[in-house]
């Protein structure tokens, strides 16, 4: 049998509900891309659901493998405290599920395209 694992797309989450709007969007547009994976999302603080919330619900649906991709253009304070806090509880409460961080966004050829793309957009040439 095939191992269930889920992907939380883990965004910073906003006061402005316009903002995590956008955030949820992209949730959206790359679960539809990509339909062969369960993929939900999350926000580190303000908005929901929390991270914690999200693990919950992924493992009560039976995953035994999540996946937390931060979005996230650098390594701040969350990623350097928040976030791995989070983790270590997380694991300690699940100790049979398999819960892993990946790379933030950070430094990216494909970034850089998107602003060249906005720059193209803008007139810049």
């Amino acid at each position: 049998m095939e191992e269930r694992q889920g992907v939380i797309l883990l965004g910073h989450g906003s006061i402005r509900e316009e903002a995590n709007v956008e955030v949820r969007g992209m949730w959206r547009m790359l679960a539809e891309q990509l339909p062969e994976l369960t993929i939900s999302g999350s926000f580190v603080e303000v908005a929901q659901p929390t991270l914690e919330e999200e693990v919950t619900r992924l493992v009560d649906a039976g995953m035994k493998r999540i996946v937390i991709v931060p979005m996230f253009l650098t390594r701040g304070n969350h990623l350097s405290n928040k976030i791995p806090h989070t983790l270590d509880t997380l694991r300690k409460k699940y100790p049979h599920i398999q819960i892993e961080l990946t790379r933030h966004l950070g430094v990216d050829p494909l970034l850089a395209e998107i602003i060249k793309n906005r720059l193209r957009e803008a007139g810049v040439e």
